[in-house]
């Protein structure tokens, strides 16, 4: 019993669950703040929101559940990197989507940005610095390794 606790206390203290706990909750905002206005061909301006585009929000509940699972993979380093990366790749993904979207089916003259729109880099900043703390984890118990 004592161990599984200390295994616990050991999750939460580790920075990369800091990192992706940011993650998820960078994800929630991203789908209820706006990222910018639209303004039609009439002249009639829209604020956008990650809710009201199912690609976007479908990508950030993803992004944000597998950040979430891959704090539970604490004990197998290896591989809560892989989940890490495969996170990394739907950030950029994310990204691509929202850019995609906003200069073909918008238009960059026709697009204001809000805030909301940083967030899509925040989570791919934070998906990025877990992987890295994972990796130097990693690094680092394998040096221990070779010191016993």
């Amino acid at each position: 019993m004592q161990s599984s606790q200390n295994k616990h206390q050991f999750m939460i203290q580790r920075i990369q669950t800091i990192y992706l706990l940011l993650v998820s909750i960078a994800c929630i905002a991203f789908i209820f703040i706006p990222f910018g206005i639209a303004t039609s061909a009439e002249g009639i301006a829209e604020t956008v929101a990650a809710k009201q585009v199912i690609p976007i929000m479908a990508t950030s509940i993803v992004i944000a559940i597998i950040s979430l699972i891959s704090i539970f993979l604490f004990s197998n380093r290896k591989k809560q990197m892989k989940v890490v990366l495969i996170n990394i790749i739907l950030s950029l993904v994310l990204i691509g989507i929202l850019i995609f979207g906003i200069t073909q089916h918008i238009g960059i003259a026709n697009y204001s940005f809000k805030i909301g729109s940083i967030l899509p880099v925040f989570i791919l900043l934070f998906n990025m610095l877990a992987y890295g703390s994972i990796k130097s984890d990693e690094q680092l118990v394998r040096s221990m390794d070779r010191l016993r």
